[in-house]
């Protein structure tokens, strides 16, 4: 097992869309571009209204209303709590049925840590896999997902209520792995599960990009139950350029949402809930009027009130500033987001993934 304690070795892939190259690091050395403010906003009382999150991954995971109009501040962040034996690097941001936010860092023993509604420190930390633990998703049984890679693309599955101990880097079993059919290229917001106990992965290939289904919890197959995958589903591939995918599910309207990052062609394909095979999208975002021309989206989310789906856009997805678009349900074609927002401080030079919390 790679690293440990205070001067913890993490090692970064190289040659990553948009040109981020770097060879090793140590948690000392990983310094933002742009500062955060030392002091943690009150948080938001518990069942109150909804906040886009965002995983800085220099920073802290910062929160903001969703209903966010220019540059902001946020009203709450998860900041690094220094526990020993951790490494802080937020890529990935979820939340389970009981509000409880789950902050996925990235790199060699790369830890998730678990805060409650309204707590700015961690309630439990635990580490399933490593290393590039790039995303995750908890199902309404509690199960966490962590997407990760290097030697191999997989997804492992965490026990409910899974807490580790410093002396051991924060390590649990996994109760299961699942192999994902992909060529690895470190993208966050790549899973999502839905409300029939599926966790869902975006996955990258050479032969064509994919969407895996496969089923939850500890005793599921190792082969996908469903798979979107084809021609006609405008997914793109992965091969001299990679065209990235970030998935969300919405519990409001039963649809499927996946960015396809593709240059001036970046879209968000929305595809039924139950679409297999090489089906094509129910609706497609794309156009100049969109915002997301020429652009990446590191993170994809839905709200569970109106149904409003929320992108993290940027020129690149390492160290370039960014803007949250909120598209309406029902949007198609080339047409422009109701409300776009930004952080004022940061402008989201370090956001990756995203997630909408968890209404009571």
């Amino acid at each position: 097992m790679a690293g440990v304690a205070a001067t913890l070795a993490i090692v970064v892939t190289t040659g990553w869309p948009g040109g981020f190259a770097t060879a090793r690091a140590t948690a000392g050395l990983l310094a933002s571009p742009s500062p955060y403010p030392t002091a943690s906003p009150s948080p938001y009382p518990t069942g109150g209204p909804e906040f886009v999150y965002v995983a800085n991954a220099h920073g802290p995971v910062t929160a903001y209303p969703t209903g966010s109009t220019g540059a902001v501040a946020p009203v709450r962040q998860l900041a690094d709590p220094g526990d020993p034996n951790t490494y802080w690097g937020p890529w990935g941001i979820a939340f389970d049925i009981s509000g409880n936010a789950y902050a996925q860092s990235f790199l060699s023993d790369a830890t998730t840590f678990v805060y409650s509604p309204g707590a700015t420190t961690p309630g439990r930390i635990f580490r399933v896999a490593g290393p590039d633990s790039r995303a995750v998703a908890v199902d309404s049984a509690g199960y966490a997902y962590v997407t990760t890679g290097q030697a191999e693309a997989v997804i492992a599955v965490a026990a409910p209520g899974a807490r580790g101990t410093a002396a051991n880097l924060y390590t649990v079993p996994a109760v299961r792995q699942i192999p994902l059919d992909e060529t690895f290229h470190p993208w966050p917001g790549v899973l999502t599960t839905d409300t029939s106990g599926h966790v869902i992965a975006g996955v990258v290939r050479a032969n064509g990009n994919a969407v895996e289904f496969f089923n939850g919890g500890p005793s599921g197959g190792a082969t996908p139950v469903r798979v979107i995958a084809g021609p006609h589903t405008g997914l793109g591939t992965c091969s001299i350029t990679c065209d990235q995918l970030a998935v969300a599910y919405s519990a409001f309207t039963g649809r499927l949402y996946v960015a396809v990052s593709q240059g001036q062609q970046t879209r968000i394909n929305v595809y039924a809930g139950n679409a297999s095979g090489d089906a094509a999208p129910v609706r497609v975002i794309s156009g100049p009027a969109t915002g997301l021309a020429g652009k990446v989206i590191t993170g994809i989310a839905g709200s569970q009130v109106d149904g409003t789906i929320y992108v993290l856009t940027k020129a690149a997805p390492f160290s370039s500033p960014g803007s949250i678009l909120a598209f309406d349900r029902l949007a198609s074609g080339n047409t422009p987001p109701r409300r776009t927002f930004t952080d004022s401080g940061t402008g989201l030079a370090d956001g990756l993934g995203i997630a909408v919390s968890f209404v009571h």
